[in-house]
């Protein structure tokens, strides 16, 4: 069965584009001032921008609904806020995965080895959080560590692009904290669907209210790393997500209303980090 442009789109989930473009972004612009790379340079940012916008999102999100759909057809959240990838079309969407990504493979050739090594842990991880034999989302805490390593590593990939090896580590481990507490959080309304299918996440361990918790230390830690790095920023958007959880906390039928939100918190989040990175580079 054929798969049109408007099903691929989505597969891709375009609200959620910017979790790897945004972090690509961010990290590019916090290794230094963009106008000053040279003509390679400057390509390789402009083409792996490119990747991190449809063809890494429909690589994410079309392997996931390829092996997530025995559990999708339990879950309400899949049905109705999303759309459910019938089986006839799995195979033609491997197709599409693999011919939409490997032209980027190409420009591999052109970039440093630690580079080469961080694309390859993203594509990897992307990969194997769904697809078997590891099928890291229903291995906890391996559900975590890749879903956090997916959306983080895109920006070490645009920092070590643009030549500079001198990643800050801490900054980086900040960033996993708060991708855990997110990956966290989008999986407490499934929790009933993936227990009924014998899907194991962190959030089905630890239950309704002890997964919110975690989500809301993890975002108070990453905010706290934050501050170092960005001052007042990382204070008032982690705020933002400790009050959202908070209020998940308070009332727990509103958790999936909660979590439809979060595409424009982060959105928003990743846009003032941007400009901010951006301002301080042209200073």
């Amino acid at each position: 069965m054929n798969l049109n442009i408007k099903e691929l789109l989505s597969i891709s989930r375009p609200r959620f584009w910017m979790y790897v473009l945004g972090t690509f972004l961010v990290g590019m612009i916090s290794s230094g001032n963009p106008f000053n790379y040279d003509t390679e340079t400057t390509i390789l940012l402009v083409v792996f921008s490119i990747f991190f916008s449809f063809p890494a999102n429909l690589l994410i999100y079309g392997v996931n609904d390829i092996y997530d759909y025995e559990t999708d057809i339990l879950n309400d959240k899949k049905s109705n806020y999303e759309k459910i990838l019938s089986p006839a079309k799995h195979k033609k969407l491997w197709m599409i995965i693999c011919l939409l990504t490997f032209p980027f493979i190409t420009c591999l050739f052109f970039v440093s080895t630690y580079t080469l090594c961080a694309i390859v842990v993203f594509i990897f991880m992307g990969l194997f959080y769904s697809a078997p034999p590891i099928r890291a989302k229903s291995k906890p805490p391996l559900d975590i560590l890749f879903s956090s390593i997916i959306y983080i590593s895109p920006g070490i990939i645009g920092f070590l692009i643009t030549g500079n090896t001198k990643v800050q580590w801490l900054a980086v481990l900040g960033g996993l904290i708060w991708a855990s507490a997110m990956q966290t959080y989008s999986a407490v309304p499934d929790i009933k669907a993936d227990r009924a299918s014998g899907v194991e996440t962190l959030a089905t361990k630890l239950g309704h209210r002890k997964a919110l918790w975690f989500c809301l230390l993890a975002y108070l830690l990453s905010s706290i790393i934050g501050t170092i790095y960005v001052g007042t920023v990382a204070v008032l958007f982690g705020t933002v997500y400790v009050v959202v959880v908070a209020l998940s906390l308070y009332n727990s039928t509103k958790v999936f209303k909660y979590y439809t939100y979060f595409p424009l918190i982060n959105i928003i989040g990743g846009t003032v980090l941007f400009f901010y990175l951006f301002f301080n580079e042209l200073r």
